[in-house]
């Protein structure tokens, strides 16, 4: 498979702080890449970079082969759900897709299907016409995914896309991406919930201090670290990123 994503020495500071480091990595079309680090290793920013929201201070990106600079056609091949989220609270879900419809062209028919299909896709058809403000964490956690699905992606950022979810929420949002994966849409996901990484990546990169530790599956991740095979990927988190100052 060819890479969809490819990011070559990539680093950003802010002052006298490198949050990322000469990264590269290369994501094959159609994985399900798991993207890991403590907290302020340098994973939003990274995702920033990739989307296109901070300018690197060095190295190159390309999406689907487009340039980091081609803003406009990188925008239109991939769909973010960042780490905060914005809601007009006094749309409706329908009100509020079709205004992200209308960003992207998509008008008539096609935006009407769109949104049809996207609501019944994460279970918001019987609430498409309440007000967002009336929804709970979980329905709205569903429709900031549709609407980064609005333009048909073929690759999709989540950064803690389950964060504050009860496990019923989070057991909902992994079977959504499962699928969207299956359906052949590449997902780069950063999350703490180890054990969410582990259940739906093919691959894993941990990144400590800016810089990129180990990259692999879950079994070249341990065989990395010589860890035992009944170790889990938390064990292999934390030895990776405590031996990597």
């Amino acid at each position: 498979m060819p890479d969809i994503i490819s990011v070559e020495n990539l680093s950003k500071s802010y002052g006298s702080t490198k949050a990322v480091d000469g990264l590269n990595l290369h994501i094959r079309k159609g994985e399900f890449f798991g993207f890991l680090g403590p907290n302020g290793a340098g994973k939003t920013t990274t995702i920033r970079m990739l989307t296109g929201i901070l300018k690197p201070d060095h190295g190159k990106i390309a999406i689907d082969g487009r340039p980091s600079e081609d803003k406009q056609q990188i925008a239109k091949v991939i769909g973010v759900i960042p780490e905060s989220r914005g809601f007009y609270e006094w749309m409706t879900a329908v009100e509020y897709l079709g205004f992200f419809a209308d960003l992207y062209g998509i008008a008539g028919k096609e935006k009407d299907d769109r949104i049809a299909s996207l609501l019944s896709e994460v279970d918001l058809t019987k609430r498409k016409d309440s007000q967002i403000g009336t929804y709970s964490r979980g329905m709205r956690q569903r429709l900031g995914l549709a609407r980064a699905l609005i333009n048909n992606p073929q690759v999709l950022f989540l950064d803690e896309p389950t964060l504050g979810l009860d496990p019923q929420g989070q057991e909902d949002i992994q079977l959504l991406l499962k699928k969207l994966n299956v359906k052949g849409v590449t997902i780069f996901l950063s999350s703490h919930l180890l054990n969410e990484v582990s259940n739906l990546c093919s691959r894993i990169g941990i990144i400590n201090n800016g810089k990129l530790v180990a990259e692999g599956t879950v079994d070249e991740l341990r065989e990395k670290t010589k860890l035992n095979k009944d170790k889990t990927l938390t064990d292999i988190f934390l030895n990776l990123t405590r031996n990597n100052p």
